[in-house]
């Protein structure tokens, strides 16, 4: 069960960073936008389907802030590629996100 919670915790931010950053470059977009706007919709089904099939196997204290692991990816995955930058403010901010991420999967069942 553990695995699983932790698969779906993966996958949903997977998913929810995909999302952002497809919609990200339809906002960029030429020609291609509403491909793009299609591609991050459709990411929204399957990201809220994981998203409760994780919380049936978590608290949603433990939950939440584990899956709230996507402001980490965004700011990441868009640094590397939109080549972003990422300030010095936001690596202090992402540091303790994680801090934060690591300390409640501590707490999380068995």
């Amino acid at each position: 069960m553990f695995a699983l919670a932790i698969l779906g915790v993966v996958i949903t931010v997977l998913f929810e960073t995909g999302q952002q950053l497809a919609f990200k470059h339809a906002s960029k977009a030429e020609g291609t936008k509403p491909l793009w706007m299609v591609a991050g919709a459709g990411m929204y089904v399957p990201q809220q389907l994981c998203c409760m099939y994780t919380l049936t196997l978590l608290p949603l204290a433990i939950a939440a802030p584990l899956l709230g692991a996507s402001y980490v990816t965004v700011p990441l995955a868009s640094g590397i590629v939109f080549r972003e930058k990422i300030s010095k403010k936001r690596w202090i901010g992402i540091m303790l996100i994680v801090i934060g991420i690591a300390l409640i999967s501590r707490e999380m069942p068995e």
